[in-house]
């Protein structure tokens, strides 16, 4: 054959037949992927259609036909160069006169997109337009963008880069031929059919869809790089006969990994879902649940109730009937810490298959990797492209960089639970961003303790709540407590993404609260009542030294109830176990190796949940950091909290006596009295005044401090719990507008106002760099003529690129983090610290700020040995390390004369010791 396009190679790895893979081979291989997920997606199918205003087969041959061009880059004679030994044996000669690869740091991405720009759609009419190609640029230009954009970013488009510096007139004219002979065999007379009927829509409707392009590209590009269903053909072969290959292949890839739609079920009902032994009566919010018409259309509910109220149960009811409507096809639940996901995991492991059809095996995952995303992407790292010549960044590489970090993976699974982190990652200049978006794409969006957003979370979930909207999602929103502005922002966001009126909300007082949006009706804000058991008046009392609190827990352990600590920080947290040490507390933050922390989340679930034994309970104590507060189904008969916000407060109180119980601790029905004491929460505090001074808190508090900056809004919430009191729900929305109302601000002293001002000060930055940061539906997937924050992730550290582009993609505002995994020394070698059998160095990994550990440090394109460890041990790990040792800084724990494990590990300032201990976690020595 003499077909041009034959003498490119589009993947290169020694081990495989043949050494190579023929370029147009790869594209129809992707082509193929992604044509096949739309084959087996409807939802996206039909939405890609409707926004082109073109039947469904036309559309699916106009997005096959995209698919096949996203590495047009490769056509370049400067990414060629890369393998010279392989143009040798495919030309007959290397490649001459190019520069060594990435010239001016342009990646065959953004070639792909410099050459259809400057050569391929006017000097080479590829599509036959005539003089109309000279007028299209700008039409074609989201979608070139969006299908070159698969390394996760938007092409660099420089209009000084000058494609002659990367390609040689031969490459122009191979590219062209292959793009007229995939255009003809894909569907000429549909492409050119969806040009002329939506000529003037291309742009918009380009940008629109782009983000969701981009990522199908991504995906599509992973699994068509996979050997196990793409082999190498480093010889020719007709398109004809190669495309009917690679479309079966396509299936199977598909049908392997498990990332399509499952069919659902026709109907949910609570009891159906979780059993009418766990729940043999539904509260309001549950009926409420399972009675309110289904409209169409994508819908945003906001569930507010006091906790112990069932409002998960109602929400992922709602979830259920949506899809039993056709309005999802799965769920995403958001939580906002890794511990809540834990706890949320167990409540919907076992409810999730019943969402779906008799015949469907949906895919449940959590976020830190207990279940996998079956073997076609596990697969991809050890069947991929691994080629050490090449100096471009391959789908392999890319795929293991992604499935490094589970919580990622969850986004992909019919149904995911994972943290808000990794779902708003969608909407930052994060890199592929763009598969997160399609992952979320037709599911239900769950975002429990959405009052644990601090401003910037806030925005950041405004703006997914737009992108969601946009593509036609539905979203639920959970809480126990929201104030009305943060209501009406969240619901505008939606509002602006469904085509909604923006909604105007006017219930002030009105709790439990059920607020609906949709478009074919107003705002529905619906007063709900409260079932018996979970209504409680608590007495409210407080402790102002840390003997005083030591004393009362003492008091109490000793008359044999059960007692929990809830401390403001990790360092409170472990410094209050030591000092009562003597009565053997459990500690329960956020610094275990995930192993110990499940370990840790069953036996606090088992001594003091619903089930929960009297036997187990009496005289336990619990000390914690936050985590303790959201999501765990938890039974103290005392709480004793550090001061925290008024919501912070109520939703720990909802572990005080949550479940009806006789004196002796012995669970009982729901509708008997609770025999216990009355219920009594200890807050350890500052003594109120009237006027205090500047440093009120942070003298009393003050690592606290700044986890929980605004003292004047602390003095308030103090101020509400003057009465000695909190009846629930009657107090929930005064106590919440007290403290963070419209007036609220006014009435804070003045010695606390500076505090306040700067506060807010602060807040208002935090709001403008989420302006700033998120992503703008608007233009569409790409970087609008400049990097516009798009910086890449492999800077290196040092260069100050990496420490930008942690805070343009920081999902909390200043304090990016790093998953870190834990080696130990055993029986003469190094293990992960977790002993199990599978996700072993998953369970061995843990979370720190970013500024407390280095990265690994990349020398000669690998990574450093860790501190302790030599190169041939290193070598030896490396191998069985998710990401090779790439991203991830390993500790290599050994074990001390002392009993305790102990690592050295680099930081900027230099080496750093960290001890371990199963008891208590990771602590800086």
């Amino acid at each position: 054959m003499a077909e041009s396009y034959f003498r490119y190679w589009g993947k290169a790895n020694p081990r495989e037949r043949g050494g190579w893979h023929l370029l147009p081979f790869h594209a129809l291989d992707v082509a193929a992927v992604g044509r096949a997920y739309l084959l087996g997606h409807r939802r996206l199918r039909r939405y890609f259609a409707a926004a082109l205003q073109v039947t469904e087969d036309q559309g699916l041959e106009w997005f096959s036909f995209w698919l096949a061009l996203h590495d047009l880059g490769k056509f370049t004679s400067a990414f060629q160069s890369q393998r010279n030994d392989v143009v040798t044996q495919l030309r007959g000669e290397p490649v001459r006169g190019i520069g060594s690869y990435p010239i001016n740091g342009l990646a065959h991405d953004s070639l792909g997109e410099l050459i259809w720009r400057a050569a391929l759609l006017e000097k080479h009419d590829a599509l036959g337009l005539g003089a109309k190609a000279r007028h299209m640029g700008d039409r074609f230009a989201p979608w070139i963008a969006a299908v070159t954009g698969h390394h996760g970013e938007p092409p660099v488009v420089a209009a000084g880069n000058s494609l002659s510096t990367h390609s040689l007139s031969a490459d122009e004219a191979a590219a062209a031929e292959f793009v007229r002979e995939v255009l003809a065999l894909l569907g000429r007379e549909s492409v050119l059919a969806v040009i002329a009927q939506a000529d003037s829509r291309l742009a918009s409707s380009g940008k629109r869809l782009s983000w969701w392009l981009a990522g199908l590209t991504v995906l599509s590009d992973w699994l068509g790089s996979n050997t196990e269903y793409f082999k190498y053909h480093p010889d020719e072969q007709p398109l004809e006969t190669y495309w009917q290959h690679a479309q079966r292949q396509a299936t199977r890839a598909l049908a392997e990994t498990g990332v399509l739609p499952q069919s659902v079920a026709a109907s949910v009902s609570v009891q159906g879902l979780f059993g009418a032994d766990r729940i043999p009566a539904l509260t309001p919010l549950q009926q409420w649940a399972e009675d309110v018409e289904m409209a169409k259309g994508p819908q945003l509910f906001l569930l507010e109730d006091v906790t112990g109220a069932g409002k998960t149960e109602a929400a992922l009811t709602l979830a259920g009937r949506l899809m039993a409507k056709g309005e999802a096809d799965g769920l995403y639940v958001a939580l906002p810490t890794m511990a809540t996901a834990n706890a949320m995991f167990n409540r919907v492991e076992t409810m999730a298959p019943r969402l779906f059809g008799p015949e469907a095996h949906p895919n449940l995952i959590l976020a830190h990797g207990q279940r996998h995303l079956v073997p076609g992407f596990a697969r991809l790292r050890e069947r991929g492209e691994a080629d050490s010549a090449q100096r471009d960044e391959t789908a392999s590489t890319r795929c293991a960089a992604w499935l490094a970090d589970h919580g990622k993976k969850a986004l992909l699974a019919q149904v995911g639970v994972g943290t808000l982190d990794q779902a708003v990652l969608g909407v930052l200049h994060a890199r592929h961003q763009s598969l997160r978006l399609l992952g979320l794409f037709g599911k239900v969006l769950l975002v429990d303790e959405v009052h644990a957003c601090d401003e910037y979370q806030r925005r950041l979930l405004e703006a997914l709540l737009r992108f969601h909207a946009e593509a036609g999602g539905s979203a639920i929103l959970l809480s126990a407590t929201l104030p009305l502005a943060h209501r009406q922002v969240l619901s505008a966001a939606y509002a602006r993404g469904a085509a909604i009126a923006t909604p105007e909300l006017n219930e002030r007082q009105g709790y439990p609260l059920a607020t609906r949006l949709h478009v074919n009706a107003p705002p529905q804000e619906e007063v709900l009542a409260t079932r018996t058991s979970v209504r409680r008046c608590v007495d409210v009392g407080a402790l102002h030294t840390e003997d005083a609190v030591c004393a009362a827990i003492a008091e109490a352990l000793a008359r044999g109830q059960c007692v929990a600590w809830v401390r403001n920080t990790v360092a409170d947290a472990v410094a209050a176990c030591e000092r009562l040490a003597a009565h053997c507390p459990t500690l329960f933050h956020a610094r275990f190796a995930m192993g110990d922390r499940l370990r840790i989340e069953r036996a606090i679930q088992c001594r003091f949940g619903n089930k929960s034994r009297p036997q187990r309970r009496r005289g336990q104590l619990v000390i914690a950091s936050q985590v303790l507060e959201m999501s765990l189904d938890c039974d103290f008969d005392l709480l004793i909290s550090d001061l925290a916000p008024i919501d912070r407060l109520i939703q720990r109180a909802g572990r005080l006596q949550r479940h009806r119980r006789n004196a002796q601790g012995q669970r009982i029905g729901d509708d008997a009295p609770d025999g216990r004491a009355p219920a009594r929460l200890l807050v350890h505090q500052p003594p109120f005044v009237a006027a205090p001074k500047a440093d009120w808190f942070s003298h009393f508090l003050p690592r606290a401090a700044k986890v929980y900056p605004h003292h004047g809004q602390l003095w308030l919430t103090a101020e509400c719990l003057q009465g000695g009191g909190l009846a629930m729900p009657e107090d929930a929305r005064r106590f919440i507008e007290a403290v963070y109302g419209e007036d609220a601000q006014t009435r804070i002293p003045s010695l606390l106002a500076a505090n306040a001002h700067k506060v807010e000060g602060e807040n208002l930055a935090a709001r403008n760099a989420a302006q700033v940061r998120t992503l703008k539906f608007e233009p569409g997937y790409t970087r609008i003529g400049s990097t516009d924050g798009w910086l890449r992730d492999d800077a290196e550290p040092g260069s100050g690129l990496l420490d930008e582009w942690e805070a343009i993609t920081s999902t909390r505002l200043g304090e990016p983090s790093v998953v870190v995994r834990l080696a130990a020394w055993r029986d003469g070698r190094w293990q992960p610290w977790c002993r199990a059998e599978e996700n072993a160095w998953d369970l061995s990994a843990l979370r720190l700020p970013a500024r407390l550990i280095a990265v690994p440090e990349i020398v000669d394109g690998e990574p450093k040995a860790p501190v302790g460890m030599t190169a041939v041990e290193w070598a030896a790990l490396r191998t069985e390390l998710p990401d090779e040792g790439r991203w991830s800084p390993v500790l290599a724990m050994k074990m001390t004369n002392d009993n305790e494990w102990r690592a050295q590990a680099r930081h900027r300032d230099g080496i750093v010791i960290w001890g371990y201990q199963k008891r208590t976690g990771l602590k800086k020595i």
